[in-house]
């Protein structure tokens, strides 16, 4: 793959906008320089689309705005076929009461968790930003290669834009698909390591799954989209860690709107929390930090295609350090370091392949 990481170290040496990904499962990498940058409203996926680009969307759009990238130049390099996600990693160990990290969240948590006692919210996300202290630009290309491999059914994505700045990840979550007419959109929730993944799930597990999948059922039903094929919860595997996956499959209606399906998707209580509005209000007065594109979607569009991601396992990267962006579920039944220890887990989707160059 050293075509793939010379093209993206002379991107980022000559500051050139671009972006690059791969979709899950594919061979095939897709590089693409950018033509011009337009603000982007949901209105847009609704258009007829005579330009391929690729979106760029907030967790909150009151913080960050929107885009869309159009195409300049398009190269794309098949890649070595690899079949399974790889386990190799090195999660290291940390002792969290001794963190100011932990006091934080700690306190974030029992604020959080105290509106879900009240029943305020059914399920509210806690994210954190851990910072890397490191000019991890020069290895970007290298970090690119290794999530290709490491993550083959993740959605691998690089934005390098003057509006976003430098996002890099490695994305096991659909927002939704749509091809020739055909509708895809999954839950995806609960999240546990490999040597757990068979033993029975915790009830808390299965209803912060239950949560995103009855979210989704109404959202279909609410576009009057009945006839559809529900597949799961199952078992999903995401490098390190796996995940409890419902995946729906439906025929675009003739009156079926995008815009306003992912509106009513966006963000999934997978990624804010249920109900929206109030999960949103805790969110914006407890966490301390703006999650930015975290949280949000992105992905290639064009004509009669559109393969929206959730911005997940990734980081954002500056000059001299870089932020990586990890949350999870809370519900009543959610314990302090249970929650602690799976953000954790989480930020080795980027850490374990920082750590090893």
């Amino acid at each position: 793959m050293d075509n793939i990481n010379q093209i993206i170290k002379n991107h980022l040496n000559s500051n050139t906008a671009f972006y690059a990904y791969r979709l899950p499962e594919s061979n095939d990498v897709h590089l693409n320089t950018i033509a011009s940058v337009s603000p982007f409203d949901l209105t847009f996926l609704d258009a007829p689309q005579t330009t391929n680009g690729f979106v760029m969307y907030p967790f909150d759009t009151t913080t960050e705005p929107a885009w869309f990238f159009s195409n300049h130049e398009t190269t794309v390099i098949s890649q070595k076929k690899v079949t399974t996600d790889s386990t190799d990693y090195s999660p290291g160990k940390a002792n969290p009461e001794e963190t100011h990290d932990f006091y934080d969240y700690s306190k974030q948590f029992a604020a959080m968790q105290q509106a879900l006692t009240k029943g305020e919210v059914e399920k509210v996300i806690l994210s954190r930003a851990l910072p890397v202290n490191k000019n991890l630009i020069p290895a970007l290309p290298v970090i690119f290669e290794h999530l290709l491999v490491r993550y083959p059914k993740a959605f691998v994505f690089m934005v390098s834009t003057p509006q976003t700045g430098i996002w890099t990840g490695a994305s096991p979550e659909l927002l939704f698909s749509g091809q020739n007419g055909t509708c895809t959109t999954v839950a995806l929730a609960g999240t546990r390591t490999h040597d757990a993944a068979y033993k029975s799930w915790t009830q808390k597990e299965i209803e912060e799954q239950g949560l995103v999948s009855n979210f989704i059922d109404n959202a279909l039903n609410k576009f009057n989209i009945t006839d559809y094929t529900k597949n799961g919860p199952e078992i999903s595997k995401a490098g390190n860690l796996t995940h409890l996956k419902t995946t729906y499959i439906f025929d675009s209606p003739p009156s079926f709107k995008l815009a306003q399906f992912v509106k009513a998707l966006h963000p999934t209580p997978a990624l804010c929390g249920e109900p929206k509005t109030k999960a949103m209000h805790l969110i914006r007065s407890i966490e301390k930090h703006n999650r930015s594109y975290y949280g949000g979607f992105l992905g290639p569009i064009g004509t009669n295609n559109s393969q929206l991601f959730v911005n997940i396992r990734s980081m954002k990267t500056e000059a001299m350090h870089s932020t990586i962006f990890v949350g999870g579920g809370l519900t009543r039944r959610s314990s302090l370091h249970s929650e602690w220890n799976e953000t954790i887990l989480k930020s080795q989707t980027l850490l374990s392949v920082i750590n090893k160059l």
